[in-house]
């Protein structure tokens, strides 16, 4: 998977300005950036913008609605994850089936 590398950090500043709180959304095509803190209204996004790639972090609300969201066969996904030993990033996966394959996420600076 490809990201733009401004988009990866506008990604990574937003999800360190809610360190603690539910970030989940999608990136669509033109990489604006759409937020919400319900499945249903992720749900709709996805349906309406098939090619778009969903984004979510590691909180607790995240992990809930995230289990209420219907992932398509190819959907693109990436996590915003941050270990134990502070390590901060993006990580990126694939549906295949109904097991979320990791990627490799490059960065391009076009």
């Amino acid at each position: 998977m490809k990201i733009n590398r401004r988009l990866a950090n506008r990604i990574m500043t937003r999800a360190l300005s809610q360190s603690d709180q539910c970030l989940v959304g999608i990136i669509n095509s033109d990489e604006s950036l759409l937020c919400s803190d319900n499945a249903p209204q992720i749900n709709q996004l996805l349906q309406n913008n098939p090619q778009a790639v969903l984004i979510y972090n590691q909180s607790a609300n995240a992990s809930s609605i995230r289990q209420d969201i219907l992932l398509h066969d190819g959907q693109q996904c990436i996590e915003i994850f941050q270990d134990i030993e502070g390590v901060f990033g993006l990580r990126a996966y694939q549906q295949c089936g109904k097991i979320q394959t990791p990627v490799i996420l490059e960065l391009n600076d076009e």
